[in-house]
């Protein structure tokens, strides 16, 4: 019965899963163009929680993926599972959620691009307070690709801003003052560039610290404003 079973759909080994900078670049096109198409058919609200653009985005996506026929696999809030989770002997209520996990035709779960969004605005707006939200992108965002809960077998990842008020580049100044003051200088934003017409993206790195390996993240500032 399995023989058929892999007759029928393949063996997991038939393909190698390799995330890579050619695959982040692939991931990383389907982001910025899933959110060129949102923003042109006013398919946001700039009141929305970071759930609802999150959402929202990845059904942008998966339309994109089908449309051009790419052989990926777009979850939106996957919970990512320890081995001891799986084992039974630590709670999986407590396994962390990334907001959007990217992977190839393989089936390794281990394996995959994880993206993680945070709303920001420059001043304080309607409710959002600008500070918290920046000290908010680095603790619950950047930090949990370096503390291993998210990709923690993976050497690069992606923040994505939803910027839902003011400038993304001056946030971004903002969020680099307060990794200085928290003495991460090296883990700065750097090298400003523009994906897929998307203007405001940089990068950092850092030491992920459950294994002392590099991750470097890409931070995609999407502006809605």
């Amino acid at each position: 019965m399995l023989m058929d079973f892999q007759n029928t759909i393949g063996r997991a080994s038939d393909l190698l899963p390799i995330v890579d900078s050619n695959f982040e670049q692939a991931c990383l096109w389907i982001i910025t163009e899933a959110f060129k198409r949102m923003k042109r058919e006013k398919r946001y609200d700039l009141t929305w929680k970071e759930t609802y653009f999150s959402a929202c985005l990845v059904g942008y996506m998966q339309k994109i993926r089908h449309e051009k026929d790419i052989r990926l696999r777009i979850d939106p809030e996957s919970h990512l599972y320890r081995e001891e989770m799986l084992n039974c002997t630590e709670d999986p209520d407590t396994a962390p959620r990334i907001d959007i996990k990217i992977s190839g035709g393989w089936v390794r779960e281990d394996v995959y691009y994880g993206i993680e969004g945070k709303v920001l605005v420059e001043n304080n707006w309607i409710t959002r307070n600008a500070s918290y939200l920046c000290r908010r992108y680095i603790a619950t965002g950047i930090d949990n690709f370096v503390n291993g809960r998210y990709s923690d077998k993976m050497g690069i990842g992606c923040m994505v801003g939803y910027v839902v008020q003011g400038n993304a580049s001056e946030i971004a100044l903002k969020i680099n003052k307060l990794l200085i003051r928290y003495g991460r200088n090296k883990e700065k934003m750097m090298n400003p560039h523009s994906i897929n017409g998307c203007s405001d993206c940089c990068q950092s790195k850092h030491t992920r610290t459950t294994d002392n390996t590099e991750i470097e993240l890409h931070h995609v500032f999407l502006t809605f404003v």
